[in-house]
């Protein structure tokens, strides 16, 4: 049957799942890779080829991320695919774009050609968990909504970014609380 915990529901829990992951992974992702696209490469993907690493992640998470939601193990899902965004925004991190932009545009252009094709299937993986968001960022990257790989072609015009997830208030805790009890006991 389904995890324990996939029914269970904090408040303290979504908000601190919501500013780590959501916003300060995954929306970091996001930002940082489509601004510099949009400050250095004029809006559009740059060149690049699709790194081997990559694309095996890419094609082994819809494979398991589909099967763990197949099984109803939805928190499993949900970690695998944050496992992919940490790795993308370590790809980000040592790789350096903000470097070679100046000392390799090759390699700063065949870094954010492969990050655009990480947050593109991202935003198909997360679909059945944000689906709002995820409609955003595939409206951007003009994806279909197919449960399948999905590439971004090089010289694509990206929209300008924007921001996709704020940040939440912990005192939002609180109040949700109190107004759950409220309604509880009225």
């Amino acid at each position: 049957g389904p995890e324990k915990r996939d029914t269970d529901f904090s408040w303290r829990e979504y908000v601190n799942s919501h500013n780590s992951e959501l916003l300060g992974a995954y929306g970091n992702l996001i930002n940082r890779s489509l601004v510099f696209i949009e400050k250095y490469f004029e809006y559009k993907v740059p060149n690049g080829t699709l790194d081997a690493q990559i694309d095996h992640q890419i094609s082994d998470a819809y494979k398991i991320v589909g099967a763990k939601i197949e099984k109803g193990l939805f928190k499993e899902g949900l970690d695998q695919i944050f496992t992919l965004v940490r790795n993308a925004n370590k790809y980000f991190d040592s790789e350096k774009p903000w470097e070679t932009r100046t000392t390799n545009i090759s390699a700063c252009e065949n870094t954010l050609f492969n990050c655009v094709q990480m947050i593109a299937n991202l935003a198909i993986l997360l679909n059945p968990f944000i689906p709002f968001s995820s409609k955003k960022v595939q409206q951007w990257l003009c994806l279909s909504n197919n449960w399948r790989e999905q590439y971004v072609s090089i010289g694509a015009v990206l929209p300008k970014t924007e921001i996709l997830f704020e940040r939440i208030d912990k005192r939002v805790i609180d109040e949700e609380v109190e107004r759950l009890y409220k309604s509880i006991l009225s």
